[in-house]
Formats: C-alpha cells, structure tokens, sequence
C-alpha cells in the first residue's frame, strides 16, 4: 500500500481542493444574508468534516461539557499540522472563526470566501497591520463570535509544543474573554510538516476548563502546560 500512497494523496488532496471551492461559493453567496455568522458557521461545519471524511481522519473529542456552546471564547491550540484547521471546526461547538495569513485573500473564490466569511486575515511582515487585524478579531468577539489561535505562530516540525508568541495574546489583552486551552493529538501522523502525505489516522482533541483572562506575562506559559498535560495523558 505504501507504493499507492503519493497516488491516494493526489487523489485526496483535488477532491478536498473542489470541496473547499464548494464551500468558499456558498459563503460568498450567503455573505449578504448572514450578517450573524451563523450560516457561515454551518458551513464551516461542513467544511472541516468533508475534509476529515476523504483524508479518512476519524476525530474523538473530549471537554466540551466545560463549554458554554452559546459562549465566545479564544480557543488556544496547539499545532500539529494543516489539518488542525478542520480538526478543530468540526470539533468545536461554538461559532469559530480563524486568523490567516492576509496574502490568502488575493487567491480567487477560496481568498474571497475567507474574508467574507469573517475569517481573520493577519500580516506577518508588518507589525502595526497585525496588531490592526487583532483588534479587528476582538471586536468579533464582542459581537459574539469565538477565535482559535495557534500562538506558536507556525506547525510543528516533530509533533511537540513549540513556545507559545506573546503577540497573538494580544487578542486576548483586547478581547478579555475566558480562553480555553486546546489539545491537538494526532494530526502531525497524519500530514506531517514538509511531507506531501496524508495518511488516514485518529485525532483527539480535548478542550480544558476556560481560564478567566487576565494580563499576567505568565498565561501563556501556563496554557502551553496545560495543553502538553492534556496530550500526555
């Protein structure tokens, strides 16, 4: 099978790139109608879980019952690799949005439905715009729309933690929402970084107790140890 496997990869990742198109023309279409999100929200729903079932990923989820499904939050993740995005939207039961690089937007129809469906796009070479796309997140969240953050800014490159950026607690400092602290386990197996694979496989995800905010230097180390207790047990 290990012979097949750059084939089935191909073949995955064209039909995955049509179902994202899918998905980006529909919430172009509702944008105008779907001023709360929720709409968007669905289909994000179905979005990550149309991915999960081609790349054949199945996903456990543990913790929810510490969420308010109704509440806004910062979800604070690890990250494993490009599939924590539909990992993470299929489990988390709040309407979510995700930051992105800001060059993504200029991609025809996938670029166009990123930013109209409230995603947050973030420059990484100008600091100044960055910290103007956070405070833009923040005020969705005032609006009521949860955020997931990766705060190791890029995907592991063997599985582990990395450290945890102090720039995107920014959002957190702006907001002032009870984050909740995110494990990822599973999705580096399956697309590891700086390997065109993708190779069915089971994820957990556990979500922790949401942690008041609070402007301690300290919070972003202590959720960095939470996630890694929650990935060892």
């Amino acid at each position: 099978m290990a012979i097949f496997e750059p084939v089935f990869t191909y073949v995955k990742a064209i039909i995955i790139s049509v179902h994202c198109l899918i998905i980006a023309v529909l919430t172009i279409l509702v944008f105008p109608i779907d001023s709360k999100g929720k709409i968007t929200h669905f289909l994000s729903k179905l979005f990550g879980n149309g991915i999960l079932i081609i790349a054949g990923v199945k996903v456990s989820t543990e913790g929810t019952e510490n969420l308010d499904k109704s509440g806004t939050y910062i979800f604070v993740s690890n990250h494993q690799s490009y599939f924590d995005i539909p990992v993470l939207m299929h489990s988390i039961p709040n309407n979510v949005r995700f930051i992105y690089k800001d060059s993504l937007s200029k991609i025809p129809i996938l670029g166009w439905g990123m930013y109209l469906g409230q995603y947050i796009p973030i420059s990484r070479e100008n600091v100044r715009d960055a910290m103007k796309s956070l405070k833009k997140a923040a005020e969705k969240i005032r609006k009521g729309i949860s955020v997931a953050i990766f705060p190791e800014g890029t995907r592991s490159y063997d599985g582990k933690t990395g450290e945890f950026k102090r720039g995107m607690f920014v959002l957190a400092d702006e907001a002032r929402v009870n984050l909740v602290p995110t494990a990822i386990d599973g999705t580096y197996s399956i697309m590891p970084r700086g390997k065109f694979r993708i190779v069915p496989g089971k994820v957990k995800v556990t979500f922790a107790e949401p942690i008041p905010y609070s402007g301690d230097k300290a919070l972003p180390e202590e959720i960095r140890n939470r996630i890694n207790i929650m990935l060892k047990h």
